[in-house]
């Protein structure tokens, strides 16, 4: 068995380790229950204990505590033992990576970094090798944005060059094998190849790293060369790079990356990356960000009644330099590997953990209210009751439909709320009638036994130029008859039935209405204290036609008002 391994779960990482080597790593001898306790108020949780093995539950986005390493960390400036911003230093070397051009459309970014001095025995070897799958898996997105290479320092030739070749052209004993690979063997028979290969096989040329005299590192995102990718016990120097298609998400994971080896006694090196429109970067850049936070912010948010020094020592307690710059502010120095520092919400958050949820003391709401249903909630449920009660049965369709069901079939051109982009013509605009969707239901399920009475009660999407939004919501009812033979004066005299229910006792009435959806003369305005809610009438023909259909159709809608 592994002795660190992490299982990616649906809400959360699972993060194994050794409770000797952690202990170690967090420079205290800590019970059991005093770690369980100190993770529990990071938003962490041991999940088992087997021995000397613990599993450690992480949030996901917390990625630089997807190892021992960045879980120590953590707990270290927690408990006081190393407060603030950890500094790492970094050294320049005269290393250099060469980015040829041709990758602009394929995986264009390079970060890169040397860790010298690092611990290493079998153990340690598989931990690095756990943390590079899972950031690659995770915050690479499986590789296709990120993926990381560990190699052997000292058996490279600088500079590299990061360059595209033709995949029948390249050659070299993948990891793991002995004997040379051209690429598409690799991508085809190999298991990291099978895996991870499509992410390259649609380029005509695929990304590749080779040193000073032609030795390759490794075919970016797929494999590593099994001759410098392979690590040993033996390894005290390791170079680390990562590509992919975003510059962000590429010095992010070296970032976390390079600080775990650090925290294994590594002295970081940069390294030196040139790209063919002649930009330099040197990477890694462990330089901490900054970010204000107020005081008032803090409370508003936490309802905690804190000072200004002691945000500041909450930030510190969490791993983050700060200091105060006038009265109410506070700037945050957020550590490089701290990735999911987004907004200053994040930054309060991290100040109500590094006081201590155990502190903050339960209070009762100053307001007190029960929860209960919305009027127009309460005013559909009522309107299902009486559609149920007067024989109907009520279906659910989807909000989003398409210009045939809602215009080209029922011969009306009314305003429609369109998406941008849609994934398909089906799903492109949102309803502005429940009667298409009835009608469409109906087409559908033809072979069941007539007459068919279906109802919805269900909003519709309306364009309106005034509304913040630009659209309008109504809630709607619709009911339809399908028949052989059906009667117009039986549906308007269920619809009476429900608006007298509904408590329009001598408040509604009926217009004659024109409309090339329903039969001439055989269609109407529903009108409730002489404002027009909706139509009623039989369905014309040709609509019944335009959807497949050989029945007559008789239908009401009209809008829910109160």
């Amino acid at each position: 068995m592994d002795t660190w391994k992490v299982l990616c779960e649906m809400s959360a990482m699972i993060v194994q380790c050794r409770i000797d080597d952690l202990s170690l790593l967090i420079g205290k001898a800590l019970t059991l229950k005093e770690i369980e306790e100190t993770l529990f108020l990071l938003k962490a949780e041991i999940e088992s204990v087997q021995g000397n093995r613990i599993e450690i539950e992480v949030n996901p986005d917390r990625q630089d505590m997807l190892s021992s390493e960045g879980i120590a960390r953590a707990i270290r400036a927690f408990l006081g033992i190393e407060l603030g911003l950890k500094s790492y230093h970094v050294k320049k070397s005269p290393c250099e990576v060469i980015v040829r051009p041709g990758l602009e459309r394929i995986r264009p970014f390079i970060s890169c970094g040397i860790a010298k001095g690092v611990e290493t025995s079998d153990e340690l070897i598989k931990d690095y090798m756990h943390l590079q799958e899972l950031l690659t898996t995770t915050h690479g997105r499986n590789r296709k944005k990120a993926s990381i290479g560990l190699y052997v320092f000292d058996d490279i030739e600088f500079p590299i060059t990061y360059q595209v070749e033709k995949p029948d052209s390249i050659k070299f004993a993948p990891l793991g094998h002995d004997s040379p690979m051209d690429g598409w063997t690799i991508v085809r028979t190999h298991e990291k190849g099978v895996v991870y290969g499509p992410i390259i096989s649609g380029f005509k040329k695929w990304p590749l790293l080779i040193d000073a005299v032609g030795k390759v590192l490794s075919l970016p995102p797929v494999i590593n060369s099994n001759d410098l990718g392979r690590l040993t016990t033996s390894t005290r120097n390791i170079f680390v790079e990562v590509t992919g298609t975003q510059r962000s998400c590429v010095d992010q994971a070296l970032n976390i990356m390079i600080a775990s080896l650090a925290d294994r006694g590594g002295k970081i090196e940069s390294v030196r990356v040139l790209y063919p429109d002649g930009t330099e970067v040197n990477t890694p850049d462990l330089f901490p960000g900054k970010m204000p936070v107020t005081t008032e912010g803090v409370v508003k948010l936490t309802g905690l009644t804190l000072s200004d020094q002691q945000v500041v020592d909450c930030l510190r307690r969490m791993g983050y330099g700060a200091r105060i710059v006038s009265s109410g502010r506070v700037t945050a120095e957020i550590p490089a590997y701290r990735i999911d520092i987004l907004h200053t919400v994040d930054l309060i958050e991290d100040v109500a953990i590094g006081y201590g949820f155990d502190r903050i003391e339960p209070t009762m709401p100053v307001t007190t209210t029960v929860g209960r249903l919305l009027p127009t909630t309460r005013l559909k449920n009522k309107v299902r009751d009486l559609m149920v009660g007067a024989g109907y049965q009520e279906i659910m369709s989807y909000v989003m439909s398409s210009p045939d069901i809602m215009s080209t079939k029922m011969m009306r051109d009314l305003p429609l709320v369109t998406t941008g982009n849609p994934k398909s013509l089906d799903f492109s605009i949102l309803r502005n009638s429940l009667l298409p969707a009835l009608m469409d239901f109906i087409s559908r399920n033809q072979h069941a036994d007539y007459p068919q009475r279906v109802f919805e009660v269900g909003d519709i999407v309306i364009p309106d130029g005034d509304a913040e939004t630009r659209t309008l919501q109504r809630a709607s009812v619709c009911g339809l008859i399908a028949d052989a033979r059906v009667n117009l004066t039986e549906i308007m005299t269920q619809l009476g039935f429900i608006l007298r229910n509904m408590g329009f006792e001598n408040r509604f009435r009926f217009a004659l209405l024109m409309n090339p959806t329903y039969v001439e003369g055989r269609s109407a305005t529903i009108l409730i204290d002489d404002k027009p809610v909706g139509t009623l009438g039989e369905l014309s023909p040709e609509v019944i036609t335009r959807f497949g259909m050989a029945v007559p159709v008789v239908a009401f809608e009209f809008f829910l008002v109160t």
